[in-house]
């Protein structure tokens, strides 16, 4: 029994040995390993050398690109609120024209016609001058064979004081219906804006 435990004990002296030359070759190959990753070859960088540079770098990068990142975003606010500023402006530029050209006499109408039956030719008119609240003028040229006559009736929303003659009457209705036609008053100017 004693040359059982003598040959067991041999035999586990011998799976000892061979598991530490094992572990010694693979201590020696991890050894050489660390050594490659510690020191360079042939006096470059070592590999975690060259870890924790492209390491201190992409932070370096990470930082630049957050920091032009919070530029940009101010850059473009600056340039949102610039936008809607001149979009105002213009708004308000537009607004006043169309205020203006609703005052202005932009609705016209002429009516020629012979005032004596012994003429020919038209040289009779009335004309209709108009603004789009149907405020303006009314005026009439009457020619005749030695002379002509001029007159002006004022027209306030369409109507006159005076009793208009059947050719002003004429006029003064056609340059309303193209203030009908337009619309009384311009439609007021709106810009739509881009949700920012």
């Amino acid at each position: 029994m004693s040359t059982y435990v003598a040959v067991f004990a041999l035999v586990l002296a011998y799976v000892a040995l061979v598991a530490a030359y094992g572990a010694l070759r693979t201590l020696a190959r991890l050894r050489r390993a660390t050594t490659v990753l510690g020191r360079g070859a042939n006096g470059r960088e070592s590999l975690l050398e060259a870890t924790e540079r492209h390491i201190e770098v992409t932070t370096a990068v990470a930082m630049e690109l957050h920091n032009l990142r919070a530029e940009l975003d101010a850059v473009k606010d600056q340039a949102i609120a610039d936008v809607h500023r001149e979009q105002q402006i213009v708004v308000d530029q537009l607004t006043a024209a169309q205020g203006s050209l609703a005052r202005s006499l932009r609705n016209v109408a002429l009516v020629r016609y012979d005032a004596f039956d012994d003429l020919s030719g038209r040289a009779s008119f009335s004309l209709a001058l108009l603004d789009d609240a149907g405020d303006g003028v009314a005026l009439t040229s009457i020619a005749g064979r030695s002379d002509s006559r001029t007159y002006a009736k004022g027209i306030v929303g369409g109507k006159c004081e005076q009793e208009l003659s059947p050719e002003e009457t004429q006029a003064v209705s056609a340059a309303v219906a193209q203030r009908a036609d337009r619309g009384s008053k311009p439609a007021p100017f709106t810009a739509r804006r881009r949700a920012s």
